[in-house]
């Protein structure tokens, strides 16, 4: 009898953390009965609440915890030959054609691309760097076209650029006169020291726009891939804002397994966001459409015939023990499959 006994135990408690492992933590009901048992409404009520059999899509929904700021920061490498002579401070806002730092007294310039400088740019060149800088000047109004060809057009553009500037008219481009960053930056940190050489990065910039950092495990990177929608909630901003997953990058740890640093762009709205505060990052994965389900805390071990069922209540008050096949878990509820019904009610013992 005690075999018996223990072999139930056993098979109820793996059946169990086989659900639970769907959902994380929760609680599950000890073994009873398998039989009818009946009960009237009264007698129940008074020691446990009850819900309504649903219908509908099942949704796995993760929440992961994340911080707001402005996103990882990247250096900006003194190419400039020469002495720095100025540069900005932490929090200044650098746009196109604006200064990033300067050496010697001459201004090394913001333009927006991926492609560094890595040659002097004059005419006859052709190249994937000659249409990243004509795309610059045309956004500043020059007449240039588009394309990789460095010719008539944009020599005659840069040397406008340069004249307006008051800047020794060349007709070519060096790293003394600009330096490549994604946009708009943001000056996070400021490296280069006046007087010195600019030489290593100078300083490191983050994007301007408000951003939800976040470093999870590699197992739920998949939830978190890039062009990913998620909801996003900041500490102290009220509601839910919508967003998505615009990078994520392997960080290797010597603590243990390898994590994703992921970064959400959002959008506030009007919102009034805090200067910086914890946010939470909620991100949807798997469905199962249509089906039936309750909560994980109806379910009811079935005793030594193992397998699970609920305690449905009847039309007159009394409740019948109902077995179902427990399936998939999300959001602290379970699929089921039996002889129930949308609309039925069943216990859910506190």
């Amino acid at each position: 009898m005690r075999r018996t006994t223990t072999r139930t135990m056993v098979a109820s408690a793996c059946l169990v953390a086989v659900l639970g492992a769907g959902i994380g933590t929760w609680t599950v009901l000890g073994t009873s009965s398998d039989s009818s048992a009946s009960a009237s409404t009264d007698e129940r009520d008074r020691k446990h609440a009850t819900a309504t059999v649903m219908k509908g899509d099942l949704t796995d929904t993760r929440t992961f915890a994340g911080t707001l700021g402005y996103g990882a920061a990247t250096g900006v490498p003194g190419t400039a030959p020469g002495t720095l002579t100025w540069l900005p401070k932490p929090g200044d806002v650098i746009e196109r054609d604006q200064p990033l730092y300067a050496v010697d007294e001459r201004p090394v310039r913001a333009m927006y691309g991926t492609t560094p400088l890595w040659r002097d740019l004059h005419r006859g060149l052709r190249g994937a760097d000659v249409q990243q800088l004509n795309e610059n000047l045309a956004a500043l109004g020059y007449d240039v076209a588009t394309d990789e060809v460095f010719g008539r057009r944009t020599a005659a553009a840069v040397e406008r650029w340069q004249r307006d500037r008051a800047l020794t008219v060349t007709g070519t481009i060096t790293a003394a006169d600009i330096a490549y960053v994604d946009g708009p930056v943001r000056v996070a940190g400021v490296d280069g020291v006046l007087g010195q050489a600019a030489s290593g990065d100078v300083l490191s910039v983050t994007s301007t726009k408000r951003v939800v950092t976040a470093s999870v495990a590699q197992r739920d990177a998949e939830q978190l891939a890039v062009g990913t929608d998620v909801d996003v909630r900041v500490n102290g901003a009220g509601d839910q804002m919508p967003g998505r997953v615009v990078n994520a990058v392997p960080a290797a740890s010597e603590d243990g397994p390898a994590s994703v640093d992921v970064t959400i762009e959002f959008d506030a709205g009007d919102r009034t966001l805090p200067a910086a505060a914890a946010a939470q990052v909620e991100a949807q994965g798997r469905t199962e459409q249509g089906v039936l389900s309750v909560p994980v805390a109806a379910l009811v071990a079935r005793g030594t015939s193992g397998g699970y069922a609920l305690d449905v209540v009847r039309r007159d008050g009394t409740t019948k023990r109902v077995p179902v096949a427990a399936g998939f878990v999300a959001g602290g509820r379970v699929a089921v499959t039996g002889a129930i019904e949308a609309g039925d009610r069943v216990v859910v013992p506190s």
